[in-house]
């Protein structure tokens, strides 16, 4: 008997995907699954039905995802609220949070329908701008939410309280936000350090800051910080750099954890240092664990 009875199905958009969908429906139908296919999947096959998001969400137990990255990213944003198990395949380039390639489905999708899974369950952020004390804008971001100087180049000058406290006034090509999720994207090319996913933390990086004492600091994951702007030629917030709102001077931009979480289903061999080696290349001799107890009796 399959761990699920149902499906939703999703992939990303922009390039064809009929072919891998036909090959993971078929795999699905052999397992004993019923799929359905979200409204933009269903596009890539012809008379397929799709479904609505609250359809998905209702009548789902699993969400499968074909895709990279940035597809992943915004479907655990969307359908948050359901608290849906996530399965993702990799169909971009990186996919530092998708497990297999869409050659190893075959194999790798299999088990995981049956129940042989590991569970890892992330954090995601609130995200909120106050213009004169009102709310103007609210989102969810899954790897990191900021603030950007947008297309004027020039920096944007803010300051930063955390819990109330007043922590830091900063001049920067703008300011990073990130879960330990989003610790490995756009926090990490900002030269912030990588957290390990299982972390309940934040790290708050500024981007290129005027003032070389100004470095990246980890914070507790119920934190809840406060930026506000207090110049700048051109500014806007983002949310997993898919949704953007502008920025006026004296707006203040309110991030903190939130509730809803979104869970990825891994194979049971995964390993988050294993996906560090293969994804940013990291380089381990052979050696033996150190730790180990190689006595003999």
């Amino acid at each position: 008997m399959p761990e699920f009875k149902t499906a939703a199905v999703f992939a990303k958009r922009t390039e064809p995907m009929g072919a891998a969908l036909k090959m993971l429906l078929a795999i699905l139908e052999k397992e004993g699954v019923r799929a359905l296919l979200e409204e933009s999947t269903a596009k890539h096959l012809e008379g397929a039905r799709g479904h609505s998001l609250t359809e998905l969400g209702r009548q789902a137990d699993l969400i499968i995802i074909i895709g990279g990255d940035g597809t992943t990213l915004g479907i655990a944003r969307r359908m948050a609220q359901y608290k849906l198990p996530i399965i993702a395949i990799n169909a971009g380039r990186l996919g530092f949070i998708t497990d297999f390639t869409l050659e190893e489905m075959a194999t790798a999708l299999p088990p995981l329908l049956r129940g042989e899974y590991s569970v890892d369950t992330r954090s995601m952020l609130q995200v909120r701008v106050y213009r004169e004390g009102q709310l103007i804008f609210e989102d969810t971001a899954v790897n990191d939410a900021g603030i950007t100087h947008g297309r004027a180049g020039s920096m944007v000058e803010f300051n930063v309280w955390v819990d109330g406290f007043p922590m830091a006034t900063q001049r920067a090509d703008g300011v990073i936000v990130a879960t330990a999720t989003g610790s490995t994207a756009y926090a990490m090319a900002a030269g912030g350090p990588i957290l390990h996913p299982s972390l309940n933390a934040m790290v708050l990086v500024p981007v290129a800051p005027h003032t070389l004492t100004n470095r990246p600091i980890v914070l507790p994951g119920q934190s809840k910080i406060d930026i506000e702007l207090v110049a700048a030629r051109e500014a806007a917030v983002y949310c997993d750099m898919q949704d953007f709102i502008s920025m006026q001077k004296d707006d203040v931009l309110t991030i903190s954890s939130i509730a809803e979480s979104f869970t990825i289903l891994h194979p049971v061999n995964h390993n988050h240092y294993k996906t560090l080696q293969q994804k940013l290349y990291w380089n381990c001799m052979p050696t033996p664990n150190p730790s180990a107890d190689t006595s003999k009796d």
